[in-house]
């Protein structure tokens, strides 16, 4: 199957993926639509996006790119509220919206920071460059951006 990515258009197109999400007990996906509802979050600074991955014609994965909140330098990216649906997992979509944001940071970020609990989110993410980081409390992983 073939995944295309575009970006969020308005925060309404991940209900359904959403109420998954909160049926595995995963909420990051009800704050990115909270936060982009009440103009907190909205994805729309310089620099940022909310990418959509479709297939079989529904949104199968969601990943966003803000500057780091966490931290005062402007340079600095965050990997935000990934999600990919259960039915299509291992099979790229996650790393297609990761990288897509990877790629999307030369000129704008000098690094990308995220956090996760997750163990097997750990290793994706340094399957995709990212290194861990230790005694950091808003900071598990950074990749650093090449010019």
């Amino acid at each position: 199957m073939k995944f295309e990515l575009q970006p969020l258009g308005a925060p309404d197109q991940l209900d359904l993926l959403a109420e998954e999400a909160r049926r595995q007990g995963y909420r990051m996906l009800d704050r990115l639509q909270q936060e982009w509802r009440e103009g907190i979050n909205r994805f729309d600074r310089e620099g940022e996006c909310v990418l959509i991955a479709v297939g079989e014609d529904r949104i199968v994965g969601v990943c966003g790119l803000n500057r780091d909140p966490y931290c005062s330098l402007k340079d600095i990216g965050r990997v935000r509220r990934l999600y990919v649906a259960s039915g299509v997992r291992r099979r790229g979509v996650g790393r297609l919206l990761v990288e897509a944001i990877q790629q999307r940071c030369p000129g704008v970020f000098q690094q990308l920071r995220l956090r996760t609990n997750s163990s097997a989110a750990s290793t994706f993410y340094q399957a995709l460059g990212f290194r861990p980081v230790e005694d950091e409390p808003d900071c598990t992983h950074v990749w650093t951006v090449s010019a």
